[in-house]
């Protein structure tokens, strides 16, 4: 008995940690949670992603109410569309996302210390290097190998990267202080 208790003083904190890095958003559990919502969107504070193919990421930030208890939740929400393979066929795949407030900060963080002191920078060759964000619900990830520079938005679903959906550009990467100053506004 007492080494079954030893395990499971080593099984739970692993399981609850697990299970809180993996969830989504705040913002989605509560846009899950409530019966009616009314979501106000900032058409004004927008940055977009356009990539050579017509596909699409853009960040704005937005405000839901659920109605029946007027309980208020603010984010920035995410709309990525893209196109992809599927038998020979192209498919549109639409999604949204959310980073919660806490995670904006962070964002913003990531942004002005590891990516726009970079947008210029070149690599030797055969070198690269990766600049990774992780959020609740998105990866962010900006990469330069010699005179390329990438960013990738991959989403997450209960922490998990969806590898088969995303988007890329290489000739939106100068957008990114757009992104930037999107996300100063949002409080």
């Amino acid at each position: 008995m007492n080494k079954f208790y030893k395990i499971l003083l080593v099984i739970i904190p692993i399981l609850t940690f697990s299970q809180e890095r993996e969830s989504n958003s705040n913002t989605r559990k509560f846009l899950d949670k409530a019966d009616f919502t009314k979501i106000e969107k900032d058409w004004n504070k927008i940055a977009n992603f356009k990539s050579g193919i017509g596909e699409e990421v853009a960040f704005f930030p937005v405000e839901a109410t659920n109605l029946k208890n007027q309980e208020k939740i603010k984010s920035l929400q995410m709309d990525m569309d893209i196109k992809y393979e599927l038998l020979g066929k192209t498919k549109s795949y639409f999604k949204s996302s959310w980073i919660d407030l806490d995670e904006i900060e962070e964002f913003i963080e990531f942004l002005e210390k590891y990516v726009i002191p970079n947008l210029n920078d070149k690599t030797e060759k055969r070198q690269s290097v990766s600049y990774v964000f992780n959020s609740r619900e998105m990866s962010f990830r900006f990469y330069i190998e010699e005179k390329n520079r990438r960013i990738s938005i991959y989403l997450k679903d209960y922490g998990v990267i969806d590898n088969e959906h995303y988007f890329w550009t290489e000739s939106q990467v100068n957008k990114i202080p757009n992104l930037l100053e999107v996300l100063k506004q949002i409080k």
